[in-house]
């Protein structure tokens, strides 16, 4: 009688569970990055559609726009919550992991689409948390909204 077994050896198999944890130590990081790639692309694509909404509210209304910077949307006093309420402001911050480069100051649409007092074109910058990538969307002063660019948080 010969007595054959069939079937993985424990060292077999503590080598393919080594070789599976080496390949998903490689991989976590690069998953990081994507994680914080994609919440700086979803940031900056609700930047585009606050903008463009309000833009679009101003034109249709025939008044003053506001979009209101960093604010926090929980603690607005009765003023403000009636102007959001009657879509006269509009409030953007980052989410997640992202922050605004530097302070923005609010943005104004007039009845017209454009942007009140603006000399030059508007950029509005978002830094993904670690500070090495980051978005800039463009106003110009007629009100078009540029979609993002790529560039780096210094």
């Amino acid at each position: 009688m010969q007595n054959k077994h069939k079937g993985f050896t424990l060292i077999e198999l503590m080598v393919t569970i080594a070789i599976m944890a080496i390949i998903a130590m490689m991989a976590a990081p690069s998953f990081g990055d994507m994680l914080q790639r994609q919440n700086l692309n979803k940031s900056t694509q609700d930047l585009i559609g606050v903008m463009t909404e309000a833009r679009a509210q101003s034109v249709l209304t025939k008044s003053d726009v506001t979009v209101n910077f960093a604010l926090d949307p929980n603690n607005l006093d009765s003023t403000n919550a009636s102007k959001v309420k009657n879509k006269s402001l509009y409030i953007w911050a980052p989410t997640g992991q992202s922050k605004l480069k530097a302070a923005v100051s609010p943005l104004v649409f007039e009845m017209t689409g454009k942007v009140k007092s603006a000399n030059s074109d508007i950029s509005v910058e978002i830094c993904n948390q670690k500070g090495n990538k980051s978005k800039i969307v463009s106003i110009s002063k007629m009100g078009t909204i540029q979609q993002a660019t790529e560039g780096t948080c210094t």
